[in-house]
């Protein structure tokens, strides 16, 4: 039950991380181009930027997780697969 709650935090830290680098570029490109050309241009480029820096470590993220899920999975397995008695009590 436990592991399945894994999988969701997973992707809400995923989503986390996408949001708040979206957020955090367009906080940035908003307040530079504020101060500097009131055009929108900066806004914009900065925002795609937090689009590309959330997906890549929102994505560096999961596989990280995902990789360490897969190696409790074997050991579970292994665990599970050996007999801690032999059944000759």
């Amino acid at each position: 039950m436990f592991r399945d709650l894994g999988k969701y935090n997973m992707m809400v830290m995923f989503v986390t991380t996408l949001l708040a680098n979206i957020f955090v570029g367009g906080l940035i490109g908003y307040y530079l181009d504020k101060w500097f050309f009131k055009n929108k241009v900066l806004f914009f480029i900065f925002l795609i930027l937090g689009v590309f820096s959330g997906l890549y470590n929102g994505f560096k993220m999961l596989l990280k997780e995902t990789e360490r899920y897969d190696k409790s999975e074997k050991l579970n397995k292994k665990d599970d697969g050996a007999d801690p008695g032999n059944g000759n009590s």
